[in-house]
């Protein structure tokens, strides 16, 4: 079976240069790492049921309530920085992407590592100042990724295993002969009678 019983239909992100998988959070820094790690934990505190469940929600309202102003202001960098490269107003730029990372941290293969990261990060960034917050979130959102990028890498490895075997046990296709040319019909305008020789006189 597929790990996390994901689909057996799962498609994987391309690796970049360095052979690690590219997710929607490789290589994001500054102010929209801070934004994408608060998608992630916000995800986290709507989905995750588990054990960690009281600590965690506790933690994201206590970062929406402690670093609002920050919130606030690195979604507005968001925006404008999404709207120059899009030449628009950024708004829908900015929702397009809030959808395509809910989606992503909400993954059910990966759910069970990622709440208990989630978790983790949600405790560490509640307690850390605001003027630190942009600094640390490209540290926090890699390790927010890990539990993606370990299920991708687990994926790959069932995906060579299943090749693996099929080319050991999996029974080869019997062989499949050309079909034999059929007849020709043979048209009767196109045949030629011979006349028998007429009888000898003798």
């Amino acid at each position: 079976m597929p790990p996390g019983n994901a689909s057996l239909t799962q498609i994987l992100p391309g690796r970049g240069i360095d052979g690690k998988f590219v997710t929607a959070n490789s290589g994001v820094t500054g102010e929209r790492a801070f934004w994408q790690l608060k998608i992630g934990l916000n995800v986290a505190a709507i989905g995750c049921r588990g054990l960690e469940e009281t600590t965690l929600v506790a933690a994201y309202n206590n970062i929406i309530k402690t670093h609002g102003k920050t919130i606030r202001e690195t979604e507005r960098s968001v925006i404008r920085n999404l709207g120059k490269e899009t030449r628009t107003n950024g708004t829908a730029a900015r929702d397009r992407l809030s959808t395509q990372l809910f989606n992503y941290f909400a993954q059910p293969p990966a759910q069970r590592a990622f709440c208990a990261r989630a978790n983790e990060i949600a405790q560490i960034v509640s307690a850390t100042p605001s003027a630190q917050l942009v600094e640390q979130a490209p540290v926090h959102l890699g390790r927010l990724d890990e539990p993606f990028i370990d299920f991708y890498e687990a994926y790959a490895k069932y995906q060579a295993d299943v090749a693996a075997w099929d080319a050991k046990y999996a029974p080869r296709p019997a062989p499949i002969s050309a079909p034999m040319p059929a007849a020709m019909p043979v048209d009767a305008a196109d045949t030629t009678v011979t006349s028998p020789p007429p009888p000898s006189g003798n």
